[in-house]
Parts: C-alpha cells; structure tokens; sequence
C-alpha cells in the first residue's frame, strides 16, 4: 500500500492526539460518564425511542464487500479498527470469506449505489426514508438483535467517493463500526467523542474507550433496562477508578488500532 496515500489519511489526525491535552476532563467525573453512557447506548440516532441495552454475547464473523476500488486500503483501515474493538470489549472476531456466513457485513460502495444499498441490505422500502437517509448521512451502519437483545446481525455501509469527498472516510470506518457494538446514538452532549458530529475527533477517544469497557462490563447484559443499569454504573465506575483506567484512557486509545499508523 502506497505509503503517500496512507500519510495523506492519517496526517490531519496527528493533531487531534496533541489536541487532547488541551482538552477539559469533565468527561471523567461520573455524572457526566453515566449521562454518556445512557445516551449513546439506550438512545437511538434516527429514532426517538428508547431502547434496553443491546451488545454482542457472540462473536463477529466479518465479511467484506467491495464495490469500489482500493480493496487491500479499505480492509486494513477496518481491520485494524476491528482488532482494537476486540481488544477493548473482548468480543472475539474473525474474517471470513463467505458471505452467507457472516454476522457483520461490511460494504464499501459508491455514492451512486447508495440507494439501492439501502434497498437491498437494509431492507429500506420506504423510499421517502431511502432518500432522506441518502440527503443526511455520510455513511451508515444497522443492526439487528434477538429477543434477549443480544445483538444478531450488523451492516456498514461505506460509500467511498461521498466519504472521501467530506474527508471522513477514517471516521466513517472508526464511528459505524464502534456504533454496531452496541453504541448507536450520535449526540452533541458527548464530548470529546467519535459520537458527536461537532467534535474533531476521528479516532477513539478516552471518553469512547471508557463507554465501550462499560458496555460490555460483565454487570452489564443484554437486554437491561436503563433504571437498571443506572444503579449499576456507579459501582463500576468505581472498580475503573480503583484500577486507573478512566486515568489512563486516553492513552491507552491511542495505544493501538488505527493509531498505529500515526507513528
């Protein structure tokens, strides 16, 4: 892989590390990363529903889909990415070549493939929800849980031209693929975070670490309902504390993944 293309990727990101020094630590106090938590988890980007606590208690099977090009560029970005959320939420994961017996479908595309993309793998026959979905996002990611709410299946779409054109090809692989974990909102409360829209953030940040351990915190199961899981966060923000991680976030987000690239 060209090392040009891949310094062009990553140059703008070098800045967002140094920039975290700068930044407040409010998000560590425990009200604000309760108040995250609930929002990212339970809440739903194109739904103003609430929903039980949705994770995955099997592992990923990935599959890639490419319909554009630069195959090997795409799936290392994604893979590396995929490896860190592994690392982090300690669901297992693993290519695999067919299709058919993938879990998480991940499709890099174009623009002009987008709505049928949404018709075909989404299953979108609302065409006015088509079009509307195809006016506001960039890219887009889906999933589907069991009655338990363990999550069943999941589906990114990427379409490449739109992405590279908004410079957000990276965070568009880092967000939907850290979304279908189980953290699907977007919201403008959280900061600094890949789930608001405002940040500059493209990597994980110390905040999205910290609410991917919480997430998938053996206290924490599929299918919890926010009172629930309210009177449980405490105590594990507490084991956290006592053992320096919400400390050490940032720097243990920076430690691996798309990261490594930077260096």
């Amino acid at each position: 892989m060209p090392n040009l293309r891949l310094t062009c990727l990553f140059i703008a990101l070098f800045f967002s590390i140094n920039a975290y020094a700068q930044k407040t630590h409010d998000w560590m106090q425990e009200d604000y990363l309760i108040s995250s938590f609930l929002d990212i988890a339970l809440n739903n980007e194109y739904s103003v529903s609430q929903s039980k606590l949705r994770k995955w208690t099997q592992p990923i099977k990935y599959h890639f889909l490419h319909r554009t090009a630069d195959k090997q560029l795409h799936e290392r970005l994604a893979t590396l990415h995929l490896k860190n959320l592994q690392k982090i939420t300690g669901v297992k994961m693993q290519q695999i070549q067919h299709k058919q017996n993938a879990n998480l479908l991940i499709i890099f595309s174009k623009e002009a493939l987008l709505e049928k993309e949404l018709l075909k793998e989404f299953n979108i026959s609302s065409k006015k929800q088509r079009e509307q979905l195809f006016r506001n996002s960039v890219c887009l990611a889906h999933f589907s849980i069991n009655k338990n709410n363990s999550i069943r299946k999941a589906i990114v779409i990427i379409p490449v031209d739109r992405a590279r054109a908004k410079a957000k090809l990276v965070s568009c692989i880092v967000e939907e693929l850290t979304q279908i974990m189980g953290l699907p909102n977007d919201s403008d409360k959280v900061y600094p975070s890949i789930f608001n829209d405002r940040s500059t953030d493209e990597l994980l940040s110390g905040l999205d670490f910290i609410l991917l351990k919480m997430l998938y915190h053996p206290k924490l199961k599929a299918g919890m309902p926010m009172a629930q899981i309210k009177r449980l966060l405490p105590s594990i923000i507490k084991e956290f504390n006592q053992q320096k991680l919400i400390q050490n976030a940032t720097v243990e987000a920076s430690r691996s993944g798309l990261y490594e690239l930077l260096y």
